[in-house]
């Protein structure tokens, strides 16, 4: 017998132990690496803002009502919102991510005073500043949606709070700080809750209907009803699906309420939509034209050369008619600004226009309603005492 050599058999042991043991190194080192640095990271590399051509294939909406899980009412100390009572026959409009302002929408807002919450990634509203002052002077809320639109769910409670922290101290150079989240995804539970409760989170607000592709659907399959919180995205084309969407509620007879004021209790404001709404044909943005919103800053000069006509919905303009930029050109009429429209002239439909009354192009005297020198009031825009008529009260 041989001394000081190791024989086969325990030499092949001693190799497979290391290849064990090596294995075993490796495993544990991504496991660290993964469970306890990624997370840690999820403020320090952001998700990055989709790219245009991604956006035109699927909308980028992160959101739809195949995320509800309504039977979860409560996220720890903090209140779930999926509908509200249906105490007045009001709807809720609430826009999501903020990767595409629009300033078309921003027009309907002002036109028919839609007083509409958007929650925003503080990374999209970082490119936009302007635009996002702009919605609020037009009677808009801000509200929370995330730093980068994460799974807050598969965050240390750490990394949650500082993704619901974060975007309130930003958002409130638009006005009032945030109190009110939704979670990316529709992603929450207890935890987030709590995270959310610790940031001054009031309440985790969900939807029950969303506007996706031009096509409008509810969480119960039975259309519309008052109460409803509406969910659609900035993405491409909005504009034109929230006039879709304004007509599906003026031909309920439903009206548009504020979720803030009804969350917290205050009188509503309400805006009513009393006849359709034309929905305009896309226009393919020309080469010379710089200003869209939806692909660029908003702070870059128009250098379109269509001259800015204000059209008033359903007026026709008619060659031959003077269309004067501002007037409500209606067919057949010559519409100059400051012309007193007697009878016998062609008066805007749906206008009330009496007989003796001077009636300034671009306002709207509806029957029964105070026409108050200065004050906007639109066709097709009802300001009933519940509506003041004022963006924002």
């Amino acid at each position: 017998m041989m001394y000081g050599k190791a024989s086969p058999r325990r030499s092949d042991y001693g190799k497979i132990l290391g290849f064990f043991i090596l294995v075993l190194v490796i495993s544990t080192t991504v496991f660290v690496k993964n469970y306890f640095f990624n997370g840690s990271n999820s403020l320090k590399k952001p998700n990055k803002p989709p790219s245009s051509a991604n956006a035109t294939l699927n909308n980028n909406r992160s959101e739809s009502l195949d995320q509800l899980n309504p039977t979860r009412t409560s996220a720890g100390p903090i209140k779930v919102v999926y509908e509200l009572p249906e105490k007045q026959p009001v709807v809720y409009i609430t826009i999501d991510d903020g990767w595409y302002p629009n300033e078309e929408v921003i027009k309907l807002m002002q036109q028919y005073h839609l007083p509409i919450t958007t929650f925003l990634i503080e990374q999209a509203t970082q490119k936009h500043p302007d635009f996002w002052h702009e919605f609020v002077k037009s009677g808009g809320h801000i509200e929370d949606h995330t730093f980068s639109h994460p799974y807050l769910t598969h965050l240390s409670p750490t990394d949650q709070k500082n993704q619901i922290s974060q975007p309130i101290d930003y958002l409130s150079q638009f006005g009032s700080p945030p109190n009110e989240l939704r979670p990316p995804y529709g992603d929450f539970n207890s935890e987030v809750g709590q995270a959310a409760h610790d940031s001054g989170i009031k309440y985790i607000v969900m939807w029950d209907a969303e506007m996706e592709n031009s096509r409008f659907t509810t969480r119960s399959g039975l259309g519309l009803k008052a109460g409803d919180i509406i969910l659609l995205h900035w993405v491409p084309g909005l504009d034109q699906e929230l006039i879709k969407l304004l007509n599906i509620i003026q031909k309920q007879n439903l009206g548009i309420a504020d979720l803030t004021q009804a969350l917290t209790g205050d009188p509503l404001t309400i805006s009513w939509i009393k006849t359709p709404i034309p929905v305009p044909n896309p226009t393919p943005t020309t080469s010379t034209e710089t200003s869209t919103i939806t692909s660029g800053n908003p702070k870059t000069p128009r250098t379109s050369s269509t001259p800015r006509t204000s059209n008033t919905s359903g007026a026709s303009n008619t060659p031959g008619a003077s269309n004067t930029p501002g007037a409500s050109n209606t067919p057949g009429a010559s519409n100059t600004p400051g012309a007193s429209n007697t009878p016998g002239a062609s008066n805007t439909p749906g206008v009330s226009n009496t007989t003796g009354a001077s009636n300034t192009p671009g306002a709207s005297n509806t029957p029964g309603a105070s026409n108050t020198p200065g004050a906007s009031n639109t066709p097709g825009a009802s300001n009933t005492p519940e509506n003041s008529g004022t963006w924002g009260a």
